[in-house]
C-alpha cells in the first residue's frame, strides 16, 4: 500500500506492509517500526536530537495532565474540529508533538473519523513516552529540516508549544491545508516573567508569520490557574526561560505557590498564499 512518506535515503515513495508495519520503497530500502513503538527516519550516525531528561518529561506530563490546561484543550479542539470537518482520508501532522498531550487530546474530542495523525519528533525519548501512553498516531523520529512526507501531502499541520522554523512545514501542505499554530501572547505566564525579568513591560503583539503564510484567523485564548512552585518551574522550562534564573531564584520559586497566573495565547489560523 502507498504512502504519503519518502524515504529518507532515496526520496522515493514508500510504500506501507500491514502484516510487518514496516515501510520499504522500490530501491529496497526498508523502515521497520522499532520496539519502542515509532519508526525512525534518521539516517545520519552525527544526529543528535533534542532529548529531554526523564525528569524534565515526567514533570510535563503530570503537568499537562493536572487540568490547568483544560481550557485551552478545549478551544483548541474545537478550532481543529472546525478544520477538519468537510474533510474526509484527511491527513495531520503534529510538528514537534513531544510526548503526544495534544494528540491525544484533538482525538479524543475528535469528530472526524477519518482523519490521519501523524506526530513528528527530534527526540526519542519523548516518541517512546507519547507511544506508552498510547497516543493514537503514526509517530516518526526525524530531522526537523528534511521531514519524511511528500510534497503537499498534509491536509493540516499543527504547532503547539512549538516554533515554526524553516518551510518543511510548508513544503508538505497541502495548496488548501491549514496551519494551526499556538502563539505565546504578551501576557502569558506574566507573574512569572515578572521573576525573572526586570522592570517588565508589556509589549505589543506580533505574530510574525513567514511571507509565504496568509492569517485566516487570530483568536485570543486566555485564563487564570493556581499552580505550585514545581508546576512553575515546570512552565517556565517549557517556555525556555530557565535558564535565565539562578540556583537560588529557582528555589525561591520552588517554595511558593503562584496564584492567579496568566495563560495567555493567540491561536492562529493561517493558510499557503
Amino acid at each position: 500500500m502507498n504512502s504519503i512518506l519518502i524515504c529518507p535515503t532515496c526520496a522515493s515513495k514508500l510504500h506501507f506492509h500491514e502484516s510487518s508495519q514496516g515501510y520499504y520503497c522500490d530501491n529496497k530500502h526498508h523502515i521497520d517500526k522499532n520496539s519502542q513503538g515509532y519508526w525512525s527516519f534518521v539516517t545520519s550516525p552525527k544526529f543528535k536530537g533534542a532529548s529531554e531528561s526523564r525528569q524534565q518529561l515526567r514533570s510535563k506530563r503530570f503537568l499537562m495532565a493536572s487540568g490547568i490546561f483544560d481550557p485551552l484543550v478545549e478551544a483548541l479542539s474545537a478550532a481543529f474540529n472546525d478544520v477538519v470537518k468537510d474533510k474526509t482520508q484527511a491527513n495531520h501532522l503534529n510538528y514537534q508533538c513531544a510526548d503526544g498531550f495534544y494528540l491525544r487530546s484533538l482525538e479524543q474530542n475528535s469528530n472526524n473519523t477519518c482523519m490521519t495523525h501523524w506526530g513528528v519528533s527530534e527526540a526519542d525519548n519523548a516518541l517512546f513516552a507519547a507511544s506508552k501512553n498510547n497516543t493514537p498516531a503514526n509517530l516518526l523520529l526525524s530531522p526537523f529540516k528534511k521531514l519524511p512526507f511528500a510534497d503537499q501531502s498534509i491536509d493540516v499541520v499543527t504547532l503547539f508549544d512549538a516554533q515554526l522554523k524553516g518551510k518543511e512545514c510548508l513544503r508538505v501542505l497541502k495548496k488548501d491545508g491549514v496551519l494551526l499554530m499556538l502563539v505565546p501572547a504578551p501576557r502569558h505566564l506574566w507573574q512569572l516573567k515578572q521573576k525573572v525579568y526586570d522592570n517588565l513591560t508589556e509589549k505589543p503583539p506580533q505574530l510574525n508569520l513567514p511571507n509565504d503564510v496568509e492569517l485566516i484567523a487570530s483568536t485570543s485564548i486566555k485564563f487564570i490557574a493556581d499552580v505550585t512552585g514545581e508546576q512553575a518551574i515546570t512552565l517556565l522550562e517549557m517556555n525556555h526561560l530557565s535558564w535565565r534564573i539562578n540556583d537560588e531564584l529557582k528555589h525561591e520559586i520552588r517554595q511558593k505557590p503562584v496564584t492567579g497566573l496568566e495563560f495567555d495565547y493567540f491561536l492562529v489560523t493561517a493558510k499557503l498564499k
